[in-house]
């Protein structure tokens, strides 16, 4: 195509402006993202994906509630608890590919009952090894700018994890006392293990709690923040860190009964335990570090 003297001047002039706009560009690259004001959620159950891997956290707001197992459920104790501070959970419990994105290991691989998947729990990740998935996200979602300075990415506490899980109900499932409804809510022993299916399952395939969180009774064992304590504490912002050196695990797993299943059962191991049904789900929790 022939073109004119002053089409090919008027092409030529737009050409050299593109240029030097690009290099304005990348002498001043775009500002980095700046965290909201502020990150507190307005409603339980409310979602935010404002994160590197995508993960959905479930808003979970501050009250009161009791904590533990009732007599009718085998339990002697039952103490009341008082959250001050709302927080974020992980609607799922963290997957294979989000873990590989922050920690670039696959601690399942070549282990036994494991089904390898993007959406598969991770498993046979130790509590120190969870821990420090929650230190190296809190550190890229600081520098990325959409983690306020206030916040950082932890294991739950128990008492966090059994409130979220309850979703302010006070029976032995978050759905009620029916243990024959457990097929709906969680992956158990009975439609698991028994039914030529164990392995930890994707993340999010069975029904919600009320606050929407999924897989909070089964699938995989969750590790949480306290050292193991006989004697739950209580009080206000509960947290046991000394002691036993045993950590707690909350929920049941895919390999587990019904009972262990229950929103109040609770189970310890050492920090440095790995097994196919252990896994974790991460909180984003306010704090002044």
């Amino acid at each position: 195509m022939c073109l004119s003297p002053v089409y090919r001047v008027s092409l030529q002039f737009v050409c050299v402006a593109a240029l030097f706009a690009c290099l304005a560009r990348a002498d001043n690259p775009a500002p980095r993202k700046k965290a909201a004001a502020t990150f507190v959620g307005k409603k339980a159950g409310q979602l935010l994906y404002d994160n590197s891997l995508s993960t959905p956290l479930v808003w979970i707001p501050p009250g009161k509630f009791t904590m533990g197992s009732p007599k009718s459920e085998g339990g002697q104790n039952q103490v009341q608890v008082t959250l001050t501070k709302g927080y974020w959970l992980g609607r799922y419990e963290v997957t294979q590919l989000e873990w590989q994105t922050v920690m670039q290991t696959t601690p399942w691989e070549g282990k036994n009952n494991v089904k390898e998947g993007d959406d598969y729990a991770a498993t046979y990740v130790t509590w120190d090894d969870a821990r420090k998935f929650c230190e190296k996200l809190t550190e890229t979602e600081r520098q990325a700018g959409r983690l306020p300075a206030g916040w950082k990415y932890m294991l739950p506490t128990e008492a966090q994890w059994e409130y979220a899980c309850r979703a302010g109900t006070t029976t032995r499932y978050s759905f009620g006392d029916k243990e024959s409804d457990l097929g709906d809510y969680a992956w158990f022993v009975e439609n698991a293990a028994n039914g030529g299916a164990g392995n930890p399952h994707y993340v999010g395939s069975k029904k919600a709690n009320p606050w929407g969180l999924s897989d909070m009774h089964g699938n995989v064992w969750e590790w949480c923040r306290d050292c193991f304590a006989t004697k739950l504490p209580g009080g206000t912002e509960p947290e046991v860190s000394a002691g036993d050196s045993r950590r707690v695990m909350r929920g049941g797993a895919w390999s587990n009964s019904a009972g262990t299943c229950r929103s109040a059962h609770r189970d310890g191991h050492a920090p440095d335990f790995q097994d196919d049904d252990l896994g974790f789900r991460v909180a984003a929790v306010p704090s002044s570090k």
